[in-house]
């Protein structure tokens, strides 16, 4: 008799898995009460990319709408430092009705896979991309050794 029972209860958990599964299907995507929010995982801000040449690094990264005076960069230990702010405050005489780029203020910690020479590091902005050359130093260098045979 007791086999009926476990059945049935087979039998309801299906239509349970299977009520959950269209539930999730024709889920109500209109109503923002009832949608999860689920978080993009934040990126970086700004988006960078480093490469590398046979005697220098060379960073690159995307800083649209900050001048010269916005962006300082540093050499710390083994490490890029790429730090900025962007202001968006209205001119002087007029309001703003619709602001969507906010003000922001970032620091950026590149490590760095070998040493460089600080000293001869430079840094242009040129149409929002900031490119930051990073000449590795003399011990980083690749050297050529000669084989002799004897």
């Amino acid at each position: 008799m007791l086999t009926g029972w476990t059945d049935l209860e087979h039998t309801f958990r299906t239509f349970d898995r299977l009520q959950r599964r269209l539930d999730r299907a024709f889920f109500d995507w209109s109503d923002p009460a009832l949608v999860r929010v689920r978080r993009a995982p934040r990126l970086a801000w700004p988006a960078t990319n480093v490469f590398e040449t046979p005697e220098a690094f060379v960073v690159k990264a995307d800083v649209p709408g900050l001048g010269e005076g916005d962006v300082a960069v540093s050499v710390e230990e083994d490490s890029l430092v790429v730090r900025g702010e962007r202001k968006v405050d209205a001119p002087a005489g007029y309001q703003a009705h619709l602001r969507e780029r906010a003000p922001v203020a970032f620091t950026r910690k590149l490590p760095l896979p070998a040493r460089v020479d600080a000293e001869r590091v430079t840094a242009t902005l040129t149409n929002g991309v900031l490119t930051v050359t990073l000449p590795k130093s003399k011990d980083a260098l690749p050297r050529q050794i000669a084989v002799k045979a004897v």
